[in-house]
């Protein structure tokens, strides 16, 4: 034994913000099965650490074989996006991308060139970021078939001159991470003048990033909406008018429960919204597009008030963990004057993260 010795390591600390199920909920759910998945642990690095790694090997990360099932997968949630998933799919199947921007999806019933109408007004967010950064790279989350960034990367050319984005983004839904990467793959040929590049596209669960894309990595991360999660507390509520029942019920405990389900539904966009902000670089830029306000005041679909984003700074610590600037944050309606119901109470948010000291 005289020649033998002992080795000591102490790894440094992360930055971790884990959102927990409020007991409210837990007891209104009664299973283990709703605790386990409603309870997420959101992973940051350390400036020091980030600042040891060359940035291009940061972004040469690997896409995640299995990524278990989302927490707002239940119930058959995903099959809104049947219809869309499978139109795009077939056509992609044999590259016929070229009525991408021209068709209609989902329920809102626009095109994506109308979108791109709508995201001119505040395409600013994107634009002033990257007139002034260093690097191009944005991120999308959720991003679908891709096609919410590419109007934007479109704008920015088309308003500011600024090309050589590097596109990189995940979505839950396999078929529309096939679909997406082919269209960028087809995009690069075909927009010469956007001199287009595609980062990872990866099947990956919003609300868990972290466990595979690189954080404090990105220039700008989106996303053109936040999913909602549907009936939360699993009361059986899920539909619009039964919802609304509940909403002006007289009865303390409709009352209650409502309160308690929009407290989840405000854990679930800080949890979406906190696994963003990990991946953007210090002095980079979050964006997130198009979010509903309480469900008590929209009906299905519902997410939080404009008037929660500042409080919900404070109570996650995204300005204390995750480096959020609190005067950073801008609201900007998504489309005011539509008629569409499914849009016209939406809006979009902007945050901030503070620039590194030297």
């Amino acid at each position: 034994l005289q020649d033998r010795y002992n080795v000591k390591m102490t790894k440094r600390k992360s930055l971790v913000l884990a959102l927990e199920p409020s007991p409210s909920a837990a007891e209104v759910t009664g299973t283990a099965e709703t605790e386990a998945e409603t309870t997420t642990g959101i992973t940051s690095q350390t400036t020091e650490e980030v600042g040891t790694v060359d940035p291009a090997a940061l972004l040469d990360y690997t896409c995640p074989a299995n990524i278990g099932i989302a927490i707002n997968d239940r119930d058959g949630f995903f099959e809104w996006y049947d219809h869309d998933t499978a139109q795009h799919a077939l056509k992609a199947n044999s590259s016929e991308f070229e009525d991408f921007l021209d068709e209609k999806y989902g329920a809102w019933g626009i095109t994506p060139n109308e979108h791109k109408a709508l995201n001119a007004n505040w395409i600013h967010w994107y634009g002033d970021h990257l007139l002034h950064s260093e690097s191009r790279t944005i991120y999308e989350s959720a991003c679908g078939t891709g096609l919410t960034l590419f109007i934007i990367i479109q704008l920015l050319y088309e308003q500011y001159d600024i090309t050589g984005i590097e596109a990189f983004g995940n979505d839950y839904i396999a078929r529309d991470v096939v679909t997406a990467n082919r269209y960028y793959d087809w995009a690069v040929g075909h927009y010469p003048e956007l001199d287009l590049r595609k980062g990872r596209i990866c099947r990956g669960d919003s609300t868990n990033l972290t466990s595979f894309v690189p954080t404090n990595a990105f220039d700008i991360v989106m996303t053109g909406s936040i999913d909602v999660i549907d009936d939360p507390l699993h009361l059986g509520v899920s539909d619009g008018e039964e919802h609304r029942r509940w909403c002006t019920s007289k009865s303390k405990v409709k009352q209650t429960s409502m309160k308690e389900e929009q407290k989840e539904i405000n854990r679930w966009f800080a949890l979406w919204a906190s696994q963003m902000i990990s991946l953007v670089k210090s002095g980079g830029i979050v964006i997130i597009e198009a979010n509903s306000k309480p469900r008590c005041e929209v009906g299905a679909w519902g997410g939080v008030s404009k008037e929660w984003w500042a409080q919900a700074i404070q109570e996650y610590e995204w300005d204390t963990q995750l480096g959020i600037d609190p005067t950073s944050l801008e609201i900007i309606d998504f489309d005011p004057l539509t008629q569409n119901e499914y849009i016209h109470d939406r809006y979009n948010v902007k945050l901030t993260k503070r620039k590194l000291i030297p």
